[in-house]
C-alpha cells in the first residue's frame, strides 16, 4: 500500500492479490459525478432484476446525499483503475446518517474485481472513516443470494440476520468501539 496526497484528494494505493493490477482509493469528490454515473450504468446492466434494487439505492446514496450536499455527514468512498483512458471506478462504498450516532451503508463492485478484495478494502476504509467522526453503528441490507458480501461482513464482524417480511434480503448490523 502506497499513500499519495495531492490537495484535499488523498489515494490510497492497493494491488489486487490475483491479478496483481493496481487500483486507488479516495474520498468521492464532487468532480466524480461522471465517473461514478459510468460504474451506475455499468453495474445496472450486470445485475439481476433482483438486485438492481441495491444498485438504486447505492445511486440514490451517492447522487442525492454524499453528492448534493455532504452537509448530512454523507461520505462515500471510490476505488478507481488507472486506464490509458483516465480513472475507471471499480467499486465504491458510501454511508448516509439514518439517526443519533447511526449511519446505513452501501458497497458495490464491478464483477470483474469482485475475487480480488477490493470490496474488503472499501469496507475497512468505510469503517475506519466512520469510527474517526464517531459513528457508533453501521447498518445495510443486501441480496441473501450474494454469498460473498455475507463472508465479508461477517469476516469484518458484521452481524447477518434475515429481514422480517423478506426472505430475499440479510440486513448486515456492526456495533463500532
Amino acid at each position: 500500500m502506497v499513500t499519495t496526497s495531492g490537495g484535499w484528494l488523498a489515494r490510497r494505493w492497493y494491488y489486487t492479490p490475483k491479478s496483481r493490477r493496481a487500483y486507488s482509493v479516495r474520498q468521492v469528490a464532487p468532480g466524480d459525478r461522471r465517473l461514478l454515473a459510468e460504474f451506475a450504468l455499468s453495474l445496472g446492466q450486470s445485475t439481476t432484476d433482483r438486485d438492481l434494487s441495491s444498485v438504486r439505492e447505492l445511486s440514490d446514496l451517492l447522487f442525492d446525499r454524499v453528492l448534493a450536499s455532504g452537509a448530512d455527514m454523507s461520505v462515500g468512498f471510490a476505488a478507481l483503475e488507472g486506464t490509458a483512458a483516465g480513472d475507471r471506478v471499480i467499486g465504491v462504498t458510501a454511508y448516509a446518517p439514518s439517526g443519533r450516532d447511526e449511519a446505513t451503508f452501501n458497497i458495490a463492485v464491478t464483477p470483474s474485481f469482485r475475487d480480488e478484495q477490493v470490496g474488503r478494502t472499501l469496507l475497512t476504509t468505510l469503517i475506519r472513516h466512520a469510527k474517526r467522526v464517531g459513528i457508533r453503528r453501521l447498518s445495510g441490507e443486501m441480496s441473501w443470494s450474494n454469498r460473498p458480501m455475507q463472508m465479508l461482513a461477517q469476516a469484518t464482524g458484521f452481524t447477518v440476520e434475515a429481514v422480517s417480511g423478506d426472505r430475499s434480503r440479510r440486513s448486515l448490523a456492526l456495533t463500532l468501539k
